[in-house]
């Protein structure tokens, strides 16, 4: 799959989370964060300020991919708080439905390249322009452009990263810049940040089914550096879209969404923000650490360190949330989502958003089967449309419903298994699923899994 066909199915996300709803939190919610409040307008290619209400739009840091963003309002303006205005910055822009649209770009200082980081040096941004892929300012005279640089090859401001044609810039170790791929923002300088960029290297191989998606030669899941990895205050942010089979051959989606601070960093709330599409009418899913019964609660859009919610123990970090989304719901090509950490209260609360991209994947329903003669599992269906670079287990469930036995990964060019005589007993009743996975980017937080329908084991 080419890249430019990846780039159209990329994914955002962004995680919020919470340790506790308290009376300072109520207060922090009435107030502006610590930081500056940016505002500006934007407007379509056709001159309309109110063909652009509800899309959003983030400012992104050039070095960490730490977002503010904010949404557009009916007449075509915009209000973002929090920013860190010595920082140096690029927009993205988002639909309503926070699927990555378009991102900004000027005319480089070289030909076949365009300059999209900036500093702000004003309140208010210039007014911006949305044109397909790209959005322009209108002049310059609230920003100063940084001397950062990606290709354009064709020199018309778009980015080669969102060309429907045209050849991309071959760069799969490094794009040349004097930035090392462990703190380069673009690795393959493509114009596309490596948060809203499905394919970092651009090696034709996803990112969530490369092992090295950064092309430093080290495998990324012996390393703490990448687009899920962040500099200040969080961690990683790892996300987990689990698709089920149902008996109707559709597909019901779960978001484990889990997002580690780093030492000594403590949050007032952590919670998600993102498409009111994607996320109305989800369900947190809670578990008796007791029966092992789910349970299911309305969500409220939060990550929890309470010890309860897959999040280790209670207060050590780590906010986490499963979440069943609605029957119809699933994550939409380029779509993002932002985990907001809010520090403090008052008017010396701190808001930061750390960006995230679901893969770039269409995915199909898998079936199993058992053939008892030969105790020959057969896979059947594609998981990952033409990726075969994942890997499938089988797990054996017994009469009550627990799992006595799982396989080791077995890799995806293959399409039967074996299974053992010792993990079964004769006239038992058993049943299996087969889960098939893309490859860890964090390790044991694999970022894609399919899990087939039940089959019995006769």
């Amino acid at each position: 799959m080419s890249k430019r066909n990846l780039s159209q199915v990329l994914l955002l996300v962004m995680l919020l989370g919470c340790t506790k709803a308290s009376s300072e939190s109520d207060e922090s919610a009435a107030t502006s964060p610590s930081g500056e409040t940016i505002k500006g307008a934007i407007k379509s290619v056709t001159g309309s300020q109110s063909e652009m209400n509800q899309w959003v739009l983030a400012l992104v840091e050039r070095d960490t991919g730490i977002a503010h963003s904010g949404v557009i309002n009916a007449v075509g303006n915009y209000t973002i708080e929090g920013v860190d205005t010595s920082v140096a910055y690029t927009l993205v822009l988002l639909d309503p439905q926070y699927r990555f649209s378009a991102i900004l770009t000027y005319a480089g200082l070289n030909p076949g390249k365009v300059r999209q980081y900036f500093a702000i040096t004003a309140s208010r941004l210039p007014t911006l322009v949305h044109n397909g892929p790209i959005i322009n300012f209108t002049d310059f005279s609230s920003v100063d452009w940084e001397k950062n640089e990606a290709a354009d090859s064709d020199d018309n401001l778009i980015p080669d990263a969102l060309e429907v044609s045209g050849s991309l810039a071959s760069t799969i170790d490094t794009d040349g810049d004097g930035e090392t791929n462990d703190l380069d923002g673009d690795i393959d300088g493509d114009g596309l940040p490596n948060w809203f960029d499905s394919d970092d290297d651009d090696d034709g191989i996803p990112d969530a089914f490369d092992p090295d998606a950064d092309a430093d030669e080290v495998t990324d899941l012996s390393q703490d550096h990448g687009d899920q990895y962040f500099p200040r205050i969080v961690k990683y942010i790892a996300v987990q879209l689990v698709q089920d089979v149902q008996g109707d051959g559709s597909l019901a989606s779960t978001l484990m969404l889990t997002s580690q601070l780093m030492e000594d960093e403590k949050a007032t709330s952590v919670l998600v923000k993102g498409s009111s599409t994607l996320f109305t009418d989800a369900d947190a899913v809670q578990f008796d650490p007791t029966t092992g019964d789910a349970s299911l609660s309305s969500w409220d859009q939060t990550l929890l360190d309470d010890g309860n919610n897959e999040d280790g123990e209670a207060n050590d970090g780590t906010f986490a949330r499963r979440v069943e989304l609605a029957s119809t719901a699933v994550p939409k090509a380029n779509q993002v989502f932002f985990v907001q950490v809010t520090q403090g209260s008052g008017d010396s609360r701190i808001v930061n958003e750390f960006p995230f991209t679901f893969p770039s994947m269409v995915t199909g329903v898998i079936t199993g089967s058992y053939t008892r003669a030969t105790r020959k599992v057969t896979l059947t269906g594609a998981p990952f449309g033409t990726v075969t670079d994942f890997h499938w287990s089988v797990h054996v469930y017994d009469a009550n419903g627990i799992k006595v036995f799982a396989s080791e990964p077995i890799a995806g060019t293959s399409e039967t298994y074996i299974l053992p005589s010792g993990a079964t007993d004769a006239g038992e009743t058993y049943t299996a699923r087969i889960v098939a996975t893309a490859i860890d980017r964090i390790p044991s937080f694999p970022s894609w899994v399919m899990r087939s329908g039940s089959f019995n084991l006769q």
